[in-house]
């Protein structure tokens, strides 16, 4: 009985083995499937679109060009990464969803030649691989269909987005190709004549003005600046492109005198933008012509990219208010609508001083601390006020709101804020300010004043934020609750 059992069994499994090795094959009789070669990126050489759209893209050189199908002649670089992005969306078609293959329901799924998108693939030496792609699908995606079969299939990948283009979303808008580390020099010159070279430091993100600039008194350089108008180069991107009579020179102002940017690497190489006429509009909505030295398309930036590109020497003036290291700090006071706050640190961490006795329910949070000290060194003035100002006249003698910062083993750092500096550029109000950073009159957002209104709540423990359980401590912070007898002196 036992041996008859384990022949039985042996024989199940014998079966079960032979069902399962047989089973996708037999399963998949009948079925339609959508297959394609497998393609390497390296081995493509032409993307071919026709009917709802109308580009093709080759492989020429060492990078992509696209052109369009009715004016082979004219040839625009390509952006490199859309072109490597349509390829591999390509390899993701794989099993598909099988919809119909009925033709007359070719017309509804937008996969006829009237209403498709072609798309032809040359590889190799392997046949072309050819598609149709048509509307978007019920569920997401797309139908598709191999041309020369009327198999619909619904296909949820990223094809479709990556290859219907307009012929122009396909051209490279990037206007220079380098790395901020790349750079050991950039000069400006603007149309007026004045001209101001920046050097690069051994370190990263350090700048300095060439030796032998001119600066006015009181001029602080900031090698902040410098290093975010290098990333706004090496960022560069067009808006838009001019074509014909509007790229010529003399209408987009770049046959008159202009401003240049030129950068200079490392290895010798330089690149120059020339950027055209400023536009009279103030929504900065408007675009501006440019042009890379050694490329003869002329780029539309918007206008307030050009505009950040546009920097003269004063636009390099450092604006900061208070300079301490954060780690350093023993004390601080915040003075503001009559009303004074002291935190002080004792060891390594933080008790309010004053006032003496904490209003009921208070929490205090010492890590508040860290923050505030964070955005009064971050803190700069919106611009420096021209010409000479009382400290009655701005209002600074009896200061709106005051901050000191003591530091230890140096003097006590103070900020001024005054009354309300007329000239400001926008809407929004601006206060005067003046610092022990320099002897110079600033201007600063009134919002500046509105936060050191706040006082002791500058300092108080918050709630947690949203989805985070329970009341203790929050995440990565620790917490210290002051009681009104640990604040007594």
């Amino acid at each position: 009985m036992k041996r008859a059992t384990l022949i039985a069994l042996g024989a199940f499994a014998v079966l079960l083995v032979l069902v399962l090795a047989t089973r996708e094959r037999q399963v998949s009789v009948g079925v339609r499937k959508l297959e394609l070669p497998r393609l390497d990126k390296e081995q493509v050489t032409a993307l071919e679109l026709t009917g709802a759209r109308s580009a093709t893209l080759r492989k020429e050189g060492g990078g992509w060009i696209v052109v369009d199908p009715g004016k082979p002649d004219a040839k625009y670089a390509a952006d490199e990464n859309l072109v490597t992005g349509a390829i591999e969306a390509l390899g993701e078609v794989k099993n598909p969803d099988f919809v119909t293959d009925r033709a007359e329901r070719l017309t509804e799924y937008e996969l006829d030649d009237t209403k498709g998108l072609k798309l032809k693939v040359i590889h190799g030496s392997g046949p072309a691989v050819e598609l149709m792609l048509g509307k978007a699908a019920r569920n997401g995606g797309v139908y598709l269909r191999k041309t020369g079969s009327n198999d619909v299939f619904a296909h949820r990948g990223r094809l479709d987005w990556t290859v219907r283009k307009e012929l122009k979303d396909w051209r490279k808008r990037q206007l220079v190709t380098l790395k901020v580390e790349e750079l050991s020099q950039l000069v400006l010159r603007s149309k007026d004549g004045e001209s101001v070279t920046l050097k690069a430091g051994a370190n990263p993100g350090e700048w300095s003005l060439a030796e032998g600039t001119q600066t006015p008194a009181g001029f602080r350089f900031s090698s902040q600046v410098a290093q975010q108008l290098a990333q706004q180069l090496a960022s560069l991107y067009a808006q838009d492109f001019l074509e014909g009579d509007a790229a010529a020179d003399s209408a987009t102002g770049l046959a008159d005198a202009h401003d240049t940017l030129e950068a200079q690497l490392k290895d010798g190489k330089k690149v120059v933008v020339h950027l055209g006429r400023q536009p009279d509009t103030k929504d900065g909505s408007a675009t501006v012509a440019a042009r890379v030295e050694g490329d003869a398309q002329v780029y539309q930036l918007p206008q307030y990219v050009a505009s950040q590109l546009r920097k003269h020497l004063v636009d390099f003036r450092d604006l900061s208010l208070l300079r301490f290291d954060p780690q350093k700090v023993t004390k601080l006071k915040v003075q503001a609508g009559g009303k004074a706050v002291v935190v002080v640190k004792e060891g390594e961490g933080w008790k309010v001083a004053e006032p003496r006795k904490l209003p009921d329910g208070f929490e205090f949070e010492p890590s508040q601390v860290g923050m505030q000290l964070a955005w009064l060194q971050s803190l700069r003035g919106t611009r420096l006020v021209e010409g000479q100002v009382t400290n009655g006249q701005a209002g600074l003698a009896s200061p709106a709101a005051l901050v000191e910062v003591t530091v230890e083993g140096e003097p006590v750092q103070t900020l001024r804020l005054g009354k309300e500096a007329p000239g400001a550029a926008n809407s929004g109000k601006e206060l005067y300010a003046r610092s022990t950073v320099d002897a110079l009159t600033y201007a600063v957002a009134e919002g500046v004043r509105t936060r050191l209104a706040q006082g002791l709540d500058l300092f108080k423990r918050r709630p947690p934020p949203p989805g985070i359980a329970g009341t203790g401590h929050p995440s990565g912070v620790g917490h210290f609750r002051a009681t009104r007898g640990s604040q007594e002196h």
